[in-house]
């Protein structure tokens, strides 16, 4: 049998790096997680039109293109600056918690770096509860959504 201290030196030598371990997941994960939801808030066009759709157009979360049948071309509106383009409500609200939810990811990321100055416990508690009121924000959204084609039906 080992000693007492040599036995809790090998413990805590296992526990340092997996904790290692589990901060690098984490923060790739959080990378990955912020690269989608970035993408789902700056890309301009969600759904488009297919050969079977009867007029040209695409739409996103605050874009939107209409195509004239005649010419070919199409007219786009809206903007992530100005929030009174948005044609619709529900659009509105989803813009505004995925807009959220991607703000709090991204200071997620931007906290990691309090891994120099701060406790690690700590660093992992705030950006814990950042992600989870980052996901919570989307989950919103998609209930506003819900209510929003319930409210249509």
């Amino acid at each position: 049998m080992l000693p007492a201290q040599e036995a809790a030196k090998i413990y805590h030598t296992n526990y340092v790096r997996n904790a290692r371990a589990v901060g690098v997941l984490w923060t790739v994960f959080t990378i990955t997680f912020a690269v989608i939801t970035v993408v789902v808030f700056i890309q301009p066009y969600w759904i488009g039109d297919s050969v079977n759709t009867p007029q040209a157009g695409y739409f996103g979360l605050f874009h939107y293109c209409i195509g004239n049948a005649l010419t070919s071309e199409l007219t786009c509106k809206g903007s992530a600056l100005d929030f009174g383009s948005i044609p619709s409500g529900a659009f509105k609200t989803a813009m505004f918690f995925v807009g959220i939810s991607m703000l709090l990811v991204v200071g997620s990321i931007v906290c990691f770096s309090l891994f120099f100055f701060c406790n690690a416990g700590s660093v992992y508690k705030i950006c814990a509860w950042m992600q989870l009121a980052s996901s919570e924000h989307l989950g919103l959204t998609t209930v506003c959504q819900k209510l929003h084609i319930e409210k249509l039906k």
